[in-house]
């Protein structure tokens, strides 16, 4: 929970020294962005992970989460590897004391770029993850004939323009649940994209590696901030402005997919640990009565109005059957 503290403190001080010390620069607004989102995206997803480990037993913790930390650890080891480390060992399921999902165990050379590429595995699960959660809802928006989310919906000029981003995102992603049949298909890609917004967030352990390993070798640092400097300045030039800020833009549109479902998946994950609270009577009659209206009528609407009416009586049943 300190580093946490730590990470996040970092993030909001980068973000003020940013549009203080970049004031004038094509850049500046998305340079100062970034570390916010990364901390808003970082309270959600502890806060999520935190409130599904104390609702649930382990083993439907990790039902439940298991697609974003697979893809999660598996885009650590795949960085790894291109970046010419040696994979020694890779976790996917287990569960330890200290609430780490999965770990990847890797050596690499002890050279001027060991933090280059400790940067680059770090972050990859933001990018694996990111990309295909945004893949997720575009397929669903392609699915339903709705417009696909690009980088033309970032706009960070102002904080308005940034909520009014989010908000269009989480309209996509309620959508979803009035456009769609329910099918299997349509209920599996609403799954994976609850999990991959998860799983999109790097871990404390993460941030700790790459920060370690940036005070272990001051040289590779130095290396580091070069070619972010280099990249910043790039965006300063017309020749190479246009492809930098389409840089800058995907890595804001993954977060503020990411941000915007974690905040959206918030009310769904609430309804879930409630039902799963249920007894195993009560939890067929929540699935039969609304899969009833369903087959009867055919409307989304009203089936999952159906479903949030009959968990709720079920779940506080007593509130009912008080006596008078």
């Amino acid at each position: 929970m300190r580093s946490r503290f730590f990470i996040i403190s970092g993030f909001i001080l980068l973000s003020m020294a940013s549009w203080y010390l970049l004031e004038g620069f094509i850049l500046r607004n998305y340079v100062a962005l970034i570390p916010i989102l990364f901390s808003i995206q970082i309270l959600l997803n502890d806060f999520i992970e935190m409130y599904l480990f104390i609702r649930l037993n382990s083993l439907w913790f990790k039902i439940l989460i298991a697609p974003g930390t697979i893809l999660h650890e598996l885009s650590h080891a795949v960085a790894a590897k291109i970046t010419g480390c040696k994979v020694i060992g890779i976790s996917l399921f287990h569960l330890d004391a200290r609430g780490n999902l999965g770990s990847v165990e890797y050596t690499q050379s002890r050279d001027g770029f060991s933090v280059l590429r400790n940067f680059i595995v770090g972050f990859a699960p933001f990018f694996g993850c990111g990309i295909m959660l945004v893949a997720l809802l575009n397929l669903a928006q392609s699915y339903h004939h709705g417009e696909i989310l690009t980088v033309s919906i970032v706009n960070c000029q102002s904080v308005e323009s940034i909520l009014r981003s989010i908000a269009l995102i989480i309209q996509r992603f309620y959508q979803q649940f009035l456009l769609s049949s329910l099918n299997p298909i349509t209920i599996l890609i609403l799954y994976l994209q609850v999990c991959l917004g998860l799983g999109a967030a790097p871990s404390s352990v993460d941030f700790k590696g790459t920060f370690s390993s940036a005070v272990r070798h001051p040289v590779g640092t130095l290396i580091l901030l070069f070619l972010f400097a280099s990249v910043f300045y790039l965006g300063e030039y017309p020749l190479t402005s246009r492809y930098i800020s389409l840089l800058f833009k995907w890595i804001l549109l993954i977060l503020l997919v990411s941000v915007s479902l974690l905040t959206a998946s918030i009310p769904l994950i609430y309804l879930g640990t409630k039902f799963m609270e249920l007894s195993l009577l009560k939890k067929f009659f929540t699935l039969a009565i609304p899969l009833l209206v369903h087959l009867s009528i055919n409307n989304t609407a009203l089936t999952l109005l159906a479903f949030l009416i009959t968990l709720f009586t079920l779940r506080y049943s007593w509130i009912f059957l008080r006596p008078r």
